[in-house]
């Protein structure tokens, strides 16, 4: 050990000369290594920048070529890397955002034009329905008038029944009194001429001819007549009275019956009516829901459409947000693409030779 120390002392002279000797060719040899590095980087800068119109990097390519301290240009590389990468990032995001947005606003519309098309069919069904009700309570309105005239056309001739009984009442009464009159009449007057009284309902008799008319005499001054004829008047007229008060009798049981018979007929159409009506309100009440429904209906159409106009106009301004990405998004990126590999390669040459401080 000793002895190779002595050796290294005893040289030194010779080591100080040799040192002087190697730093001057290393200098020699980096200033060279240093200018080819700037032009490669520069050509590769340049080219960047004219081929793609890049302001930055012929910013960059011109700090390059005036003798920028490499520390300084790989900096500014560094922060040009970056740079595009952020705008790689936005593009990436943008383009996401525009898939998502214009996936939603596709999807949007889609839902709201089935919502539409749904209602439209719905519509379609209740205006059937509508009609049905319609023509259902225009029949139901004419059956309800038939009734109506039916039940009035009964009455008129149950009226008609009626003031004809009550006449043909009047008169057979007033018959009756008539023949009751002529009777009380005819018996006065065969009593005051002191007639028997079983005499005077006698038939009467004739012994020649029916239809000859009877002779009357007189003798002293008083009435003697035919007895058994004008007893057989009081017993016809007595007979009328008896027929008089049976057709009376038969008259209010007919009157009776045909009141019956109309309130039974009566009955029923009012039963029909009842139900008709009831039908009716029925048919109405169903349609009046309906309107509500079908008023619903078209509201809810209206507010879809609307809606979708809504979305119709976020689709353009979607798409006017987005065009760029399906046409330059590709392009865009490739020309990125590029420029970070020239970035790289510029700043590879510089730094392979760079050592953190100023070589030049």
């Amino acid at each position: 050990m000793k002895t190779a120390i002595q050796i290294l002392s005893d040289g030194k002279n010779t080591f100080e000369a040799s040192t002087s000797t190697f730093v001057q060719m290393s200098s020699i040899q980096e200033h060279t290594e240093s200018t080819a590095a700037r032009s490669k980087a520069y050509s590769t800068l340049k080219a960047l920048a004219s081929r793609f119109h890049n302001r930055a990097m012929a910013e960059i390519a011109v700090e390059v070529q005036a003798g920028g301290h490499f520390d300084k240009v790989i900096a500014m590389i560094d922060q040009m890397i970056s740079v595009l990468r952020q705008e790689e990032a936005d593009d990436i995001a943008h383009r996401d955002r525009c898939e998502n947005n214009q996936n939603a606003n596709a999807n949007e519309i889609a839902d709201l034009e089935h919502a539409i098309d749904k209602t439209e069919k719905s519509l379609k069904r209740m205006g059937n329905t509508k009609k049905e009700l319609t023509s259902e309570i225009d029949a139901l309105k004419k059956e309800i008038a038939d009734t109506k005239d039916e039940q009035a056309d009964l009455l008129k001739f149950r009226n008609k029944e009626e003031a004809e009984f009550k006449q043909a009442l009047a008169d057979d009464m007033e018959a009756a009194r008539l023949l009751r009159k002529a009777i009380d009449a005819l018996s006065s007057f065969y009593k005051r001429n002191k007639m028997a009284v079983p005499e005077l309902i006698q038939q009467p008799e004739y012994s020649h001819d029916e239809d000859k008319a009877p002779e009357t005499s007189w003798s002293d001054g008083n009435y003697g007549g035919r007895k058994s004829e004008s007893g057989g008047i009081i017993a016809i007229l007595s007979m009328l009275v008896e027929d008089t008060e049976k057709e009376i009798a038969e008259g209010r049981a007919d009157n009776a019956d045909a009141q019956e018979k109309y309130l039974k007929q009566n009955g029923a159409l009012q039963n029909t009516l009842d139900s008709q009506e009831e039908s009716k309100a029925s048919a109405e009440s169903s349609k009046a829901d309906l309107m509500e429904k079908i008023e619903a209906a078209e509201k809810y159409k209206g507010e879809k459409e609307d809606d979708k106009d809504a979305e119709g106009d976020t689709k353009k301004a979607i798409g006017t947000d987005c065009a760029w990405v399906k046409t330059h998004f590709q392009s865009r990126r490739d020309k990125r693409k590029t420029e970070i590999q020239g970035l790289v390669d510029a700043k590879g040459f510089l730094a392979g030779v760079a050592s953190g401080k100023d070589v030049i």
